[in-house]
Protein backbone atom coordinates (compact mmCIF):
# COMPACT_ATOMS: atom_id res chain seq x y z
CA UNK A 1 0.00 0.00 0.00
CA UNK A 2 1.32 3.44 -0.87
CA UNK A 3 2.15 6.13 1.66
CA UNK A 4 -0.69 8.31 0.36
CA UNK A 5 -3.26 5.53 0.90
CA UNK A 6 -1.97 4.92 4.43
CA UNK A 7 -2.27 8.63 5.24
CA UNK A 8 -5.81 8.71 3.83
CA UNK A 9 -6.73 5.60 5.80
CA UNK A 10 -5.38 7.10 9.04
CA UNK A 11 -7.21 10.41 8.52
CA UNK A 12 -10.54 8.76 7.71
CA UNK A 13 -10.14 6.28 10.57
CA UNK A 14 -9.64 9.24 12.91
CA UNK A 15 -12.82 10.82 11.53
CA UNK A 16 -14.70 7.57 12.16
CA UNK A 17 -13.41 7.50 15.73
CA UNK A 18 -14.44 11.11 16.29
CA UNK A 19 -18.01 10.56 15.05
CA UNK A 20 -19.36 8.75 18.17
CA UNK A 21 -17.49 11.15 20.44
CA UNK A 22 -18.97 14.19 18.68
CA UNK A 23 -22.42 12.58 18.76
CA UNK A 24 -22.16 12.05 22.50
CA UNK A 25 -20.87 15.58 23.10
CA UNK A 26 -23.62 17.03 20.91
CA UNK A 27 -26.29 15.12 22.81
CA UNK A 28 -24.88 16.28 26.15
CA UNK A 29 -24.79 19.88 24.94
CA UNK A 30 -28.40 19.61 23.74
CA UNK A 31 -29.62 18.22 27.06
CA UNK A 32 -27.70 20.91 28.95
CA UNK A 33 -29.18 23.73 26.85
CA UNK A 34 -32.71 22.49 26.17
CA UNK A 35 -33.38 19.64 28.59
CA UNK A 36 -34.26 16.06 27.82
CA UNK A 37 -35.26 15.32 24.20
CA UNK A 38 -38.93 14.71 23.53
CA UNK A 39 -38.61 11.66 21.29
CA UNK A 40 -37.56 8.37 22.79
CA UNK A 41 -37.40 4.78 21.70
CA UNK A 42 -35.38 2.21 19.88
CA UNK A 43 -36.06 3.49 16.37
CA UNK A 44 -33.93 6.61 16.77
CA UNK A 45 -31.05 4.64 18.30
CA UNK A 46 -31.12 2.27 15.35
CA UNK A 47 -31.23 5.25 12.99
CA UNK A 48 -28.08 6.67 14.58
CA UNK A 49 -26.37 3.29 14.18
CA UNK A 50 -27.40 3.19 10.52
CA UNK A 51 -26.04 6.70 9.99
CA UNK A 52 -22.75 5.69 11.62
CA UNK A 53 -22.45 2.57 9.45
CA UNK A 54 -23.12 4.64 6.33
CA UNK A 55 -20.52 7.17 7.52
CA UNK A 56 -17.89 4.44 7.97
CA UNK A 57 -18.67 2.86 4.58
CA UNK A 58 -18.51 6.18 2.73
CA UNK A 59 -15.23 7.07 4.42
CA UNK A 60 -13.88 3.65 3.43
CA UNK A 61 -14.84 4.29 -0.19
CA UNK A 62 -13.30 7.76 -0.07
CA UNK A 63 -10.06 6.23 1.22
CA UNK A 64 -9.90 4.00 -1.86
CA UNK A 65 -10.56 6.72 -4.44
CA UNK A 66 -8.00 9.19 -5.75
CA UNK A 67 -10.22 11.71 -7.54
CA UNK A 68 -11.16 14.75 -5.46
CA UNK A 69 -14.38 15.14 -7.46
CA UNK A 70 -15.48 11.62 -6.54
CA UNK A 71 -14.60 12.24 -2.89
CA UNK A 72 -16.71 15.41 -2.82
CA UNK A 73 -19.56 13.64 -4.63
CA UNK A 74 -19.53 10.80 -2.08
CA UNK A 75 -19.48 13.29 0.79
CA UNK A 76 -22.39 15.19 -0.76
CA UNK A 77 -24.34 11.96 -1.21
CA UNK A 78 -23.77 11.10 2.46
CA UNK A 79 -24.99 14.51 3.63
CA UNK A 80 -28.05 14.41 1.37
CA UNK A 81 -28.87 10.85 2.47
CA UNK A 82 -28.72 11.93 6.12
CA UNK A 83 -31.04 14.84 5.42
CA UNK A 84 -33.53 12.75 3.46
CA UNK A 85 -33.54 10.00 6.09
CA UNK A 86 -34.01 12.17 9.18
CA UNK A 87 -35.53 15.44 8.01
CA UNK A 88 -39.24 14.56 8.02
CA UNK A 89 -39.26 13.25 11.62
CA UNK A 90 -36.23 14.81 13.34
CA UNK A 91 -35.18 18.14 11.81
CA UNK A 92 -32.59 19.10 14.46
CA UNK A 93 -30.97 15.70 14.38
CA UNK A 94 -30.98 15.79 10.58
CA UNK A 95 -29.06 19.05 10.56
CA UNK A 96 -26.68 17.82 13.27
CA UNK A 97 -25.85 14.48 11.65
CA UNK A 98 -25.65 15.92 8.13
CA UNK A 99 -23.34 18.68 9.31
CA UNK A 100 -21.25 16.33 11.44
CA UNK A 101 -20.88 13.80 8.62
CA UNK A 102 -19.96 16.45 6.10
CA UNK A 103 -17.52 18.34 8.31
CA UNK A 104 -15.69 15.25 9.57
CA UNK A 105 -15.40 13.74 6.09
CA UNK A 106 -14.24 16.98 4.48
CA UNK A 107 -11.76 17.52 7.32
CA UNK A 108 -10.35 14.03 6.75
CA UNK A 109 -10.07 14.66 2.99
CA UNK A 110 -8.30 17.97 3.64
CA UNK A 111 -5.96 16.51 6.26
CA UNK A 112 -5.04 13.58 4.02
CA UNK A 113 -4.30 15.90 1.11
CA UNK A 114 -2.19 18.23 3.26
CA UNK A 115 -0.23 15.39 4.86
CA UNK A 116 0.37 13.76 1.48
CA UNK A 117 1.71 17.06 0.09
CA UNK A 118 3.90 17.56 3.16
CA UNK A 119 5.31 14.07 2.70
CA UNK A 120 6.18 14.75 -0.94
CA UNK A 121 7.99 18.02 -0.23
CA UNK A 122 10.40 16.48 2.29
Amino acid sequence: MSRQKLIAFACHAAACLLFPLATSLGFQAYTFLFGSPLSRGVALGLAVQLIFVAFVLVNGLITLTTSVKVKIALTSALVIANLIYLLPQHPLRALFFAGLSGVLTLAAIYAAARLALAGKST
